[in-house]
């Protein structure tokens, strides 16, 4: 049993008290009754006798005519009275007899049946008078008296005997009291240890389960004393704990969850600069960082994590800055937490976002506004300088001034292609493009829409194909928007092969339907320059130009970069997908899928 419990030590501390109650108590009754009431008992039996003693040589008729009388006035004190000549042991002959059961006292003493025959005064006190110890104490006077001219002996006798029973009796009383004491000590204990330490004990293995975040148990409550109030709260606090847990899991979820899903990435160090936490964007970020570290240099401006983060910790101050890689452009933040109290570093927080495609779109972007300039202003040149040589009749034949005027026409048209490139991707963008379709006979609009090249074709040396089933295929298209896709893509497909040494040059044009994904499927085909295969996931952003092969290929400078742009939000405002397969100088091959319930596809694309 632990003595550290609180319902022992309570019990130990309450009887202690008691008990020393107790003791103190006894003490004082001992100091008490014998200093006082044993004296006084005895002290007011010795004064009467000694009063009658006295009272007997002053009135000895008194005595002779009352001291039966005396005797039953003190039922402990017992007179006796004989002539001194006339001494016997039978009392039959004395003036006043002792009572029976005292006079047998008397003869028991050996002390008190000699001093019966003594001659002289005798006043004993045994519990004053060492030769007169006795275990029962008493009191024996003997006065000498004269009355009538005759000596008489005055015998007085006191029995304390009930002194030392009320002595017994409280002494049994005590040990009594005492082993009561004991035993409601006993219950009071069991009393402790139900109604304190086993609440006590409860509460205790509550907050245990509450520590290891079990909260599946309650504490019992009865009444409305402070430990059923104390187990009331308790289980409130273990609900709100509950509650409490629940909260911060699901917001760690939740955290867990954003972390995860942002694009931003997340790194935290400690002040010692080891990593944390990191969130799967912050690992891409690092991945990114060690493999292409090797290829940083000083004169690529090289950005050094460690050191911006050995910065952060010794100056406290938060810093921005690029990373500039080979394949990637990262906007870096560092930013040190620092304690409000102490202002000392707890962690380094670091968020990294992924600016590569904005960047190369910034990077298109210039080179669209230089390509722009550069497409417009061609032709602005040319209708300027026909037009002038026109109005100065420079131009001498009507042949010579209606070929100005087509060169003027062509230009124009070119500026105008481009233009309306521009708008229609701007407004496609912007979510503006109206679909008017109609059941078109795929076979003779495809055959139609070739012829349109052959010219263009013959001048590079480059053979048109049509690939087409035999079996007509009609399907519900907007032909206009459809020729902006089939002119872009067969137009390049005519440079780009026209761009290469090849004997063979060729593009072909198919059409299939594919049954088992319910898709009509339509191809440009080419044997030419091809794209590289860094470029193939980038060629249908705005403004990019896949020329970084084609570099030497003056031809190639023509376009905006926007053309597939166009070709792709076309084919998919029709339900449709366009892709593209490409071998570096094999050439390549544009698949446009579009599925033959456009209908049910349109109003799913809608509700997207």
């Amino acid at each position: 049993m632990k003595l550290n419990i609180v319902a022992i030590r309570i019990w130990l501390t309450t009887s202690g008290l008691i008990l020393l109650s107790l003791v103190a108590t006894s003490l004082f009754y001992t100091h008490f009754y014998s200093e006082e009431i044993k004296d006084n008992y005895i002290n007011d039996y010795e004064t009467f006798i000694l009063n009658v003693g006295g009272l007997s040589e002053s009135d000895p008729a008194f005595i002779f005519n009352y001291l039966k009388e005396a005797n039953v006035i003190h039922s402990k004190i017992n007179f006796a009275l004989r002539t001194e000549d006339q001494y016997t042991d039978d009392q039959g002959e004395w003036d006043v007899e002792f009572s029976e059961s005292v006079y047998q006292k008397i003869m028991d003493n050996p002390d008190l049946r000699t001093d019966l025959k003594a001659s002289d005064e005798i006043h004993i006190r045994s519990d004053l008078s060492p030769g007169h110890q006795s275990k029962i104490p008493y009191i024996f006077h003997i006065e000498h008296i004269n009355f009538n001219g005759e000596n008489y002996a005055l015998y007085a006798y006191v029995d304390l005997s009930f002194i030392s029973n009320i002595e017994k009796m409280v002494s049994i009383a005590i040990i009594v009291l005492i082993l009561f004491n004991i035993f409601l000590s006993y219950i009071y204990y069991l009393y402790l240890r139900r109604n304190l330490s086993e609440p006590i004990n409860a509460m205790t293995n509550i907050a245990f389960d509450y520590a290891r975040d079990d909260f599946s148990h309650q504490l019992p409550v009865s009444g409305r004393d402070d430990l059923s109030e104390l187990a009331m709260a308790m289980n409130k606090m273990g609900h709100s704990l509950e509650t409490n847990r629940t909260v911060v899991r699901q917001e760690k979820e939740l955290l867990s969850h954003i972390m995860t899903s942002i694009d931003t990435g997340i790194l935290y160090y400690d002040s010692d600069q080891t990593l944390i936490l990191s969130n799967p964007a912050g690992d891409l970020f690092l991945t990114h960082y060690q493999v292409e570290k090797g290829n940083f240099s000083e004169k690529d401006n090289y950005v050094d994590i460690e050191n911006n983060l050995k910065e952060a910790v010794e100056t406290k101050k938060y810093s921005q800055f690029h990373i500039e890689m080979v394949e990637f452009y990262y906007e870096v933040t560092i930013m040190p937490l620092i304690e409000e109290d102490t202002l000392d570093i707890r962690g380094i927080l670091v968020s990294t976002k992924d600016l590569t495609h904005e960047h190369r779109l910034d990077k298109m972007r210039v080179d669209f506004i230089s390509n722009i300039s550069h497409e417009l202003r061609t032709p602005l040149v040319m209708v300027q300088g026909y037009s002038e040589a026109i109005i100065d009749d420079i131009a001498e034949t009507i042949d010579e001034k209606k070929e100005m005027a087509q060169i003027i026409s062509d230009e124009s048209q070119r500026m105008n292609r481009m233009v309306n490139e521009m708008l229609d991707l701007s407004r496609m963008e912007a979510g503006f493009i109206e679909i008017e379709k109609d059941p078109i006979n795929l076979n003779h609009y495809l055959n139609t829409l070739i012829a349109r090249f052959k010219k263009m074709a013959s001048e590079v040396s480059v053979n048109l194909e049509l690939d087409l089933p035999e079996d007509d295929i009609v399907l519900p298209i907007d032909k206009d928007k459809m020729d902006q896709v089939f002119v872009n893509l067969i137009n390049n497909a005519i440079r780009h092969t026209g761009m290469t040494e090849k004997e063979s040059k060729k593009v072909t044009l198919s059409l299939f339907e594919d049954s088992n994904l319910e898709e009509i499927i339509m191809q440009v085909r080419d044997t030419g320059t091809g794209i590289p295969k860094e470029d193939i996931p980038y060629i249908f952003d705005r403004f990019f130009k896949a020329d970084k092969s084609r570099k030497n290929y003056s031809d190639n400078a023509s376009g905006t970069g926007i053309g597939l742009s166009v070709v792709q939000s076309i084919v998919e405002a029709h339900g449709g997908r366009l892709s593209v397969e490409s071998n570096l100088g094999s050439g390549s091959t544009f698949i446009i899928h579009l599925p033959i319930d456009q209908e049910e596809n349109l109003d799913q694309l809608n509700n997207d």
